[in-house]
């Protein structure tokens, strides 16, 4: 009992940490599914202002173009103002994100506004799990990131319960009030360690230490850590490039570039975005479309949840593929409704395809599409290397975010609904075979094991290639031979 005590006591400071990230992540949460529930209301003759679909689409994708210039401002920040203070910094843009939604008389002023956003979400995406990751003691680092992460399925939820009752000035003010409450604890919190020792700040490293470990042995941690860091700090810029550069590290890079489009495109950006307007056009009206928004947004809940319990017992790859499977047959669903209303079959009928089928796309997508391939960011580098991966992986994320939502009506306009649901299903299906084929395991490894497995492979390929050209080059000098003879 003792033990358990001690335990509790050396790591409540890191979850108050994490619940600082949680709430954070939940704002964001909340702005990314704001214009679900607002999109009919801004086109309908009761909004403040005249917007039409065009703009509504631009107020939609600015967003993850917004989110692109952020995860630049993130990396930069992270590494001249550590990643506490950066975490900090993405507190500032999110609250003005809301402040412009409070004072919007024009569609100028949510363009303003979801630009900012995105700033928020693109710095985020980039800083808080080396946050955490930095501050955690190891046995429960993979808890608070999953702790922190799960705020995007909350804040999604709040904002469809808010966004069905609420005006859209009063929902954005109750947004607004805790980035007030986020900054002072993000002020009050100590800088991680790491980066008080970079800087050379050994006093203030010790106290923040001392502040996020309670009870440890400070100044064993201390010495064990500026090792490691002085380590690093040996390394420059360009030799992390070139370590990243080796065919491991590419083909990790690679992996997670490839989920994390899969997860970008599988619709969830879309569907959050505009599911009302989606189940307007596929008439359902059992039940009020904005209520049918919060049950499905509140069935997300349980996604986060599925994939603690099973990720350690199945395994990343397992997890993706009845994710992608899950989303295929859910999109299916939607499909199916869209053809058969085309058909001239009766809305009351088929009504409850597209509302089983957004809960299960709901569960499905937050069980392990968006989740595997921030774990394996997490992994498949060592720790020097992240914030660069993290980097260029966010950077290329946002990117494919943008994509996604600026073609979202176009293709919608092209396809209809009775494709283009398929044609998102069908792309998730070829995450499958690309999962079995390129993504590796690591459940049940330390990263250690991971690393050395990785490095294993490549040294197996590089041993296995210069064998192929010592044969190569015996067989062409026996062929010289044999013409000279």
């Amino acid at each position: 009992m003792i033990e358990k005590g001690r335990e509790k006591s050396r790591v409540w400071p890191q979850w108050i940490a994490a619940c600082g990230v949680w709430l954070l992540v939940t704002e964001l949460g909340l702005m990314g599914s704001w214009s679900s529930p607002y999109i009919d209301y801004l086109m309908s003759p009761d909004a403040p202002f005249p917007t039409t679909m065009s703009e509504l689409s631009w107020v939609v994708s600015l967003l993850n173009l917004g989110r692109f210039f952020g995860a630049i401002g993130g990396g930069i920040c992270i590494e001249y103002f550590g990643s506490k203070t950066t975490v900090f910094l993405t507190c500032v843009p999110i609250s003005l994100a809301w402040l412009f939604v409070i004072l919007a008389n024009s569609v100028e002023w949510l363009y303003a506004s979801r630009f900012s956003a995105g700033i928020s979400l693109g710095m985020l995406h980039g800083c808080y799990s080396i946050y955490l990751g930095e501050i955690a003691d190891p046995s429960i680092r993979g808890a608070l990131i999953a702790f922190g992460t799960g705020g995007l399925v909350a804040g999604n939820f709040i904002m469809s319960v808010m966004g069905a009752y609420l005006p859209m000035s009063v929902s954005a003010a109750i947004a607004l009030a805790p980035c007030f409450l986020l900054m002072a604890l993000f002020l009050w919190l100590p800088e991680s360690p790491h980066y008080l020792i970079n800087k050379k700040l050994d006093e203030k490293a010790r106290s923040s230490i001392q502040w996020y470990h309670r009870g440890c042995d400070v100044e064993s941690q201390f010495t064990n850590l500026r090792k490691f860091v002085e380590n690093l700090n040996k390394q420059s810029f360009l030799d992390t490039v070139k370590e990243l550069s080796a065919v491991h590290f590419r083909k990790s890079i690679l992996v997670v570039m490839v989920l994390m489009m899969y997860s970008q495109m599988s619709g969830i950006n879309n569907i959050s975005f505009y599911m009302q307007s989606i189940l307007v056009s596929a008439k359902v009206s059992v039940i009020d479309p904005a209520i049918v928004v919060i049950i499905v947004m509140g069935s997300g809940l349980v996604g986060p949840c599925l994939s603690i319990f099973l990720m350690d017992r199945f395994g990343r790859r397992i997890l993706e593929i009845m994710s992608c499977i899950g989303i295929a047959l859910s999109l299916s669903l939607l499909t199916i409704e869209f053809q058969l209303l085309d058909f001239g079959f009766d809305p009351k009928t088929v009504e409850l395809l597209p509302i089983v089928g957004l809960i299960g796309f709901y569960v499905t997508v937050f069980s392990g599409v968006t989740l595997v391939p921030t774990a394996m960011l997490g992994e498949l580098f060592p720790l020097h290397l992240k914030p660069v991966a993290s980097f260029v992986i966010s950077s290329f994320a946002a990117i494919v975010s943008f994509i996604s939502t600026a073609t979202y009506v176009p293709l919608l306009n092209l396809m209809t609904e009775r494709y283009l649901f398929l044609f998102y299903g069908l792309l998730m299906a070829t995450a499958v075979p690309f999962t079995l084929i390129f993504v590796p395991e690591t459940k049940g490894m330390s990263l250690e094991e991971i690393q050395e497995q990785l490095t294993e492979r490549d040294k197996s390929r590089s041993t296995s290639n210069v064998n192929k050209t010592k044969l190569s080059n015996e067989q062409n000098e026996e062929v010289s031979v044999i013409c000279a003879n």
